[in-house]
């Protein structure tokens, strides 16, 4: 009967280990920064800026990182905030190069690559600034500068002044 118990236990056990360890709160938030800053929190939130450099702060909690798409023209717009990405598991394969620690303070706009931001405390750098600001917990604030858009399908910088059409 002792035997058992035991067993029931360490069974029970076996199967809280893994609930407690993904049933980690996982979010992310992301904030612009220019004069003043907005919380994008809708699919198809719109902002004004001015023609100058800007922050993109990400709020990760127990994400790893975020894939972030930038185009100017309105392709990403073809999803709705609840569609499917079916190309969701070849993202890996389409990532765009990022300089290591947002030196360049360039925002890569493509048609078709996606940029991943992550921060892993194990790996040599990232491609957000240096400085990784400690939260309570789990949480983490990146922040991206942007002051020169790179246009992949053309290879080129494009100065914000520059900038003619809108940025999705």
């Amino acid at each position: 009967m002792a035997t058992t118990t035991r067993f029931k236990k360490v069974l029970l056990f076996m199967m809280l280990v893994p609930a407690l360890s993904f049933g980690q709160k996982k979010s992310v938030g992301i904030r612009i920064v220019q004069d003043q800053s907005t919380m994008l929190y809708d699919f198809e939130t719109n902002l004004l800026l001015k023609k100058k450099g800007f922050k993109i702060q990400v709020l990760l909690e127990n994400v790893e990182g975020v894939y972030v798409f930038a185009s100017i023209k309105d392709s990403v717009y073809r999803f709705s905030e609840k569609d499917t990405i079916y190309d969701f598991v070849y993202l890996p394969m389409l990532k765009l190069k990022e300089d290591p620690f947002n030196n360049e303070k360039e925002l890569n706009i493509s048609e078709t690559g996606w940029s991943y931001w992550f921060y892993d405390p194990k790996v040599e750098s990232h491609p957000f600034s240096r400085k990784i600001t400690h939260l309570d917990g789990d949480r983490i604030v990146c922040t991206k500068n942007i002051k020169i858009l790179y246009n992949i399908n053309d290879m080129e910088q494009v100065r914000m002044d520059d900038v003619k059409e809108p940025l999705y």
